[in-house]
């Protein structure tokens, strides 16, 4: 406890420093989770694939976090799409990450299967 303590103190002092001595701090803003509301564009639904490994995030784009990677050949169902089709939201429904809702990028999915 006391360590986090004393890291904390000597962080906010190299802030401070960094500042009067003419320098600045630059603190990286992070893309904060958009979920749906980032849609641009309501696609039939669909259940497909991907096509490889890909990284699962908050948001349609790689500014966004990771929430983890989806493997290949994990199913995936497509709700809608961002900034011009580039990014698919969707929910996984196989795999660690069964049941959550994100962002994958469009290329990265196989083409949508057909239903008979």
């Amino acid at each position: 406890m006391m360590k986090h303590k004393v890291a904390a103190r000597l962080a906010s002092v190299a802030a401070v420093s960094a500042v009067v001595v003419g320098g600045t701090v630059a603190l990286a803003p992070t893309a904060s989770a958009v979920g749906s509301s980032a849609c641009t564009k309501n696609v039939a639904n669909y259940d497909t694939q991907t096509d490889t490994t890909v990284k699962f995030r908050t948001g349609p784009g790689t500014g966004y976090t990771a929430k983890g990677t989806v493997g290949e050949g994990r199913w995936v169902y497509v709700t809608c799409t961002a900034k011009g089709g580039a990014w698919a939201f969707l929910k996984v429904t196989s795999g660690p990450h069964k049941g959550e809702t994100g962002w994958i990028a469009d290329k990265y999915l196989a083409v949508p299967m057909q239903t008979s």
